[in-house]
């Protein structure tokens, strides 16, 4: 798609490729087709292991896959290839057109767009968050609630007073990095990939770059931060959320805020990734951020409730994931609060069946 902004009368045009529409239609239909396909023989391993049932189910599914990738694998790879190569061919287009509508300014791309990937979904998300927590609603997301009765509702005032603090954060120390780093790049003539996206293998390193780096730099900085040094001055604000509300996240003192943006900005500092990457990295970033602190335990997400754990007790579940935490041994709090959660549960659950069955 090409964005012309003036037709030969002056006013607003778009001009629109019908190769790449053709491109479009092309994976559109290629999509839908492998989507049928999946969800048909994924239907029919389900049923298959549920007729079977336990080891021998799953034995015989692996089999049958096996059998499957013998017989058909060049087939299977060769038709993985052409999808692929459309899917690139249409993405270029896209990410052209792009360009063509920012003008190829690398400023407004790296600036705006990275701003762009942290605000829209941090807002999005967060907001929801809020509307849930504050009104109680809807109600079925109430027993998905990680320390019930806490935060139900809101208080007005303590909401407020976050978003305020999220806001000085993000617009007066965040964001203003962002330009800050845009002016080293291009004083050091280190600006990341624009103009042709990367190809999927080096999407997948640098994101997993980014990941372990981030995961690292997180934990030491959130352990400094529990000093008794630095705790009451740099990190206890965060902590006045006990149970912690999704932007919470980024309810922080403005030294906190920045040492754990410098964290996050470690990874790309040292990987310098396509700006793509760089799009993914902040949006994901932020979302699980805010699945970490939401207090919600929604069975088709990873469960936040270690997080939630560090805050109840503040000795605890240090980082994004648990890793290092298994590696340090400060996760063995949090996995006897799971037992312990786990067995008055299943006593609760028994005591309910015998006044049933009386």
């Amino acid at each position: 798609m090409k964005w012309d902004w003036r037709n030969g009368t002056g006013e607003m045009g778009l001009k629109i490729s019908t190769s790449r529409i053709a491109a479009a239609a092309e994976v559109t239909t290629s999509f839908w087709e492998v989507q049928t396909v999946y969800w048909n023989f994924s239907s029919f391993i389900m049923k298959l292991m549920r007729q079977c049932g336990g080891w021998l189910g799953q034995l015989l599914v692996a089999c049958i896959l096996f059998f499957i990738i013998v017989v058909n694998g060049q087939t299977f790879v060769t038709r993985l290839l052409q999808a692929r190569t459309l899917v690139g061919m249409a993405l270029n287009s896209y990410w052209k057109s792009i360009l063509n509508f920012f003008g190829n300014n690398d400023y407004y791309l790296y600036v705006w767009g990275c701003i762009l990937c942290i605000q829209v979904p941090f807002w999005s998300v967060g907001g929801m968050f809020m509307f849930m927590d504050y009104f109680n609603w809807p109600k079925w997301t109430r027993k998905y609630k990680i320390q019930p009765g806490i935060n139900e509702p809101i208080d007005l005032n303590k909401l407020i007073e976050t978003v305020k603090v999220v806001l000085i954060n993000q617009w007066a120390i965040a964001n203003p990095l962002l330009l800050v780093s845009y002016l080293l790049k291009k004083m050091t003539n280190t600006m990341p990939g624009i103009y042709e996206l990367p190809t999927l293998e080096r999407f997948l390193i640098e994101m997993t770059v980014l990941f372990i780096v981030d995961e690292i730099a997180l934990y030491y900085v959130h352990r400094i931060m529990h000093h008794p040094k630095l705790y009451a001055r740099v990190h206890k604000k965060h902590h006045e959320w006990h149970a912690p509300i999704a932007i919470s996240v980024v309810y922080t003192t403005k030294i906190e805020n920045l040492m754990i943006t410098a964290g996050t900005a470690l990874g790309p500092f040292l990987m310098n990734p396509h700006l793509i990457t760089l799009y993914v990295w902040y949006t994901l970033v932020h979302l699980r951020g805010l699945k970490n602190h939401c207090g919600y335990h929604f069975p088709w997400l990873p469960t936040p409730e270690d997080h939630d754990y560090h805050h109840m007790m503040s000795n605890a579940c240090f980082g994004r994931t648990l890793a290092l935490d298994w590696l340090h041994g400060t996760d063995k709090g949090y996995h006897a609060y799971r037992a312990r959660k786990k067995a008055l549960h299943e006593q609760n659950s028994a005591e309910l069946v015998n006044n049933k069955s009386e």
